[in-house]
């Protein structure tokens, strides 16, 4: 009976080491669940909250996706008025190199025109100082025929 005794204190001992032991776990097991708990319904928080920003920013891209549309129609109408304005620029292109042999020609008779005034001042300086001496004269003629204005019955 004494092994019996003796086990039966074995198993009681056995039995209270591990009544302390499951308490010491419980110490650590209960507040690490506890952690757990409130770091899953975080990160459930946070997923959450993720989708909607993420629908959010799915919602603003269809915006700048329509948007990017409207720019790329615009920017066919700027590419067709560029290609219009470059026609448009050589046009201007040839018509001024065809013009600059006009003006070339219109230089050329301006020049032309600039000798035959200068040729002709000279006989207009000449033929203002013979009206100054020609009215000199009509002014020196003209006493004498204001006496002979007197006279004439007329």
């Amino acid at each position: 009976m004494e092994m019996n005794l003796s086990m039966a204190s074995c198993l009681d001992k056995f039995s209270r080491t591990f009544e302390a032991s499951a308490r010491r776990w419980e110490l650590v097991v209960y507040p690490t669940l506890l952690a757990f708990i409130i770091l899953a319904a975080y990160g459930f928080f946070l997923i959450y909250t993720l989708t909607a920003d993420v629908h959010r920013l799915a919602g603003s891209m269809e915006t700048i996706v329509g948007s990017m549309q409207d720019v790329v129609v615009s920017m066919g109408t700027v590419s067709g008025n560029v290609a219009t304005m470059s026609t448009n620029l050589s046009t201007i292109a040839t018509e001024i190199g065809e013009n600059s042999d006009n003006m070339r020609n219109v230089i050329v008779r301006m020049d032309k025109i600039n000798d035959s005034m200068g040729v002709m001042t000279v006989p207009m300086y000449q033929m203002r100082h013979d009206m100054q001496n020609m009215n000199h004269n009509m002014n020196s003629v003209a006493g004498p025929m204001r006496m002979m204005g007197g006279m004439m019955p007329f």
